[in-house]
Parts: C-alpha cells; sequence; structure tokens
C-alpha cells in the first residue's frame, strides 16, 4: 500500500488534512468576528437572557410600557454625519418643563437607543432634564457595517455634543452611558468635550473588549483560548478598522476631565462587577461609586428606579452651575 501511495502521496495528504484543518479553524474565527462586530445587532426583548439576569421579563415588560409612553412625547429626529462619511440617527427630547440641562443617553452592545434607554430616557424626562437618545454606528437605523465596541464610536460622541449646543447653546451636557455605552462614556472623559459638559453617568461598563471577550471565555466554556482571540483581532483590526485591547476605560479615566458617577451591579455576569472597582480606583476625577445589590447586566434603573434616579439627580445637581444658580 505504502509502495502504491508512495512517501510523496502520503506527505501530500497529511499536508492537505492539515491545511484543511488549518483553514477551517480560521473560518471558524471568522464567523466568531462576524457574530461579534458585523452581524446586525438584534435586540429581541422577547427571548430569556441568562447573562441579564432573573428580573429581565420584568424589565422587558416595564420598557414596553414605558416606550409607549415616550413615544407619545413629541421629539426631534437628529442625523450626525461622521468623519468616515456614515450617517447616525437619533432623538432629542424637551423636557415639557423648559430646561438648560441635557442628558446624552449612550446605548450598549447589541441593542440601541430606545432598547436600553426606553425607561432611563422616561425617567430623565420626569426629573427635568432634556434628552438626547442616540444610535451608535451600526445599530438601529444608523449606518455602518461594523459595531464599533466604544473603540469606534469615541469618535462620533462630540457630534451629538454639537448636535445639543446648537438646540440649547447656552446650557449643560451630562453624558449617560449603559453597557458599551458606558464604556464609551468612560474613553470619552479624558477628551476635552467642551466646557457645558459637566459629569458622567457611567452605567455598567467595561475595561476593554478583550477582557469582556476573556472573561466569557473563561465563563462559558472554562478557559481563554488565546490564539482564536487573538485571530479574531486580526479580523478586527484588518476588517472593521480596530482592535480589542486599543483602548482601556482604566487608562482613559486615570486622566478624565469630568467627574464621573459609576454605578454597577453585584451580580453583574456580562461585565464582571470586578470592572466597576479598577475604574473607580483608576479614576482620578471626582467620583462616586453606586453598587446596587443582587443587581445584574443593566438592570440598575429596574431593581430599584426610585433610589437610581435619586443618586443620578444628586450628582447632577452637585455638578450643575445652572443648578446651582437657580438655588442661590
Amino acid at each position: 500500500m505504502l509502495s502504491a501511495i508512495g512517501v510523496t502521496g502520503i506527505i501530500l495528504i497529511v499536508i492537505g488534512v492539515l491545511a484543511f484543518i488549518v483553514l477551517a479553524y480560521l473560518a471558524a474565527c471568522y464567523i466568531g468576528f462576524y457574530l461579534l462586530i458585523v452581524r446586525t445587532p438584534r435586540f429581541d426583548v422577547t427571548k430569556p437572557n441568562s447573562l441579564m439576569g432573573p428580573d429581565f421579563p420584568a424589565m422587558v415588560r416595564q420598557l414596553h410600557a414605558d416606550l409607549k409612553e415616550l413615544r407619545l412625547l413629541p421629539s426631534e429626529n437628529i442625523t450626525v454625519v461622521t468623519d468616515d462619511g456614515l450617517h447616525l440617527y437619533g432623538n432629542f427630547y424637551l423636557c415639557p418643563k423648559p430646561s438648560k440641562i441635557t442628558v446624552v443617553c449612550l446605548h450598549g452592545y447589541n441593542s440601541n437607543g430606545y432598547g436600553d434607554f426606553g425607561s432611563r430616557a422616561l425617567g430623565y424626562l420626569k426629573m427635568g432634564y432634556n434628552v438626547m437618545i442616540v444610535n451608535h454606528r451600526h445599530s438601529a437605523k444608523s449606518e455602518g457595517k461594523y459595531t464599533g465596541f466604544a473603540v469606534l464610536d469615541r469618535f462620533d460622541v462630540p457630534l451629538w455634543l454639537k448636535a445639543v449646543n446648537e438646540r440649547i447653546p447656552d446650557g449643560e451636557i451630562f453624558i449617560s452611558g449603559l453597557s458599551m455605552g458606558g464604556a464609551l462614556a468612560m474613553q470619552v472623559s479624558c477628551n476635552d468635550l467642551g466646557a457645558n459638559v459637566k459629569g458622567i453617568i457611567e452605567d455598567c461598563g467595561f475595561t476593554s473588549v478583550k477582557e469582556v471577550f476573556e472573561f466569557q471565555c473563561r465563563r462559558v466554556v472554562g478557559f481563554v483560548p488565546r490564539l482564536s482571540l487573538k485571530i479574531i483581532d486580526f479580523f478586527m483590526r484588518k476588517i472593521a478598522g480596530y482592535g480589542a485591547d486599543e483602548v482601556n476605560s482604566v487608562d482613559c479615566v486615570k486622566e478624565s476631565k469630568y467627574p464621573i458617577l459609576f454605578i454597577h451591579g453585584d451580580t453583574d455576569y456580562f461585565v464582571p462587577t470586578e470592572m466597576v472597582f479598577r475604574v473607580y480606583e483608576a479614576c482620578t476625577a471626582e467620583k462616586e461609586l453606586y453598587l446596587v445589590k443582587d443587581c445584574a447586566h443593566a438592570l440598575s434603573e429596574f431593581k430599584d428606579p426610585k433610589e437610581y434616579f435619586k443618586r443620578i439627580d444628586d450628582f447632577i445637581r452637585k455638578h450643575s452651575d445652572i443648578i446651582k444658580k437657580q438655588e442661590q
């Protein structure tokens, strides 16, 4: 048999098998990249989500009710154009009671502005603040082939702030970010966003994309497949234009120019709770930490809405020059 096939034939077969294995492995890594970065986000609130904890179904019911109420309110459709020519869309809500303070809402991964801020935006309006609900690139109707994971979205935040300033030229802005949006808020905190930006409300944001990937790998498969993650990162850099470890929130908050309110659930299994302690410890600006008991990922507002909005309102009042002047 050996003589019939020959040594050369065996070598070619082995090379062919190895090549097939390598190509299959690379294809699997590309599929991972595609599912994480390229696939159109699907915010399906009708399905259970183990990462969101047992309160998720009840939160969904509350979100539907709040969205019905929010959509009855008048809003302005906002369009901004990025430096790379993408059209991003959002909605601007004026508080029924005239206000000079606006909260800019940055949503999370695999979601959209209304999906993450339907309830929160309504809460901000009832507190007496205007609201800008943002849809990041590759989310809702906003253009873009790839999810930015905060790294690409950093460059778009000034556009939303400019849109607010055009509508409330003598006002103040607070940035509210949830999950990926929380990471985004931290990652722009070291930039000069304008003197009228007064503070950042960061809710369950991550340190870096790489560290979230690694945490979820440990949680799901029990180990970190480092080679696979490096290959996915290669695809991210070559195709989407950024790397998983390109920006770390810890480094950004070390140079934050704005006060930050850090919020996190103490049983978060998507963005691990330990991350909030690291960014809080690293932050050199004025800071506060609100840790929500028995709370999973992105559910702090639902878990205890009264305390949640009180903490945020106290933070805004503490850092708003407009409110301070009104109270004098």
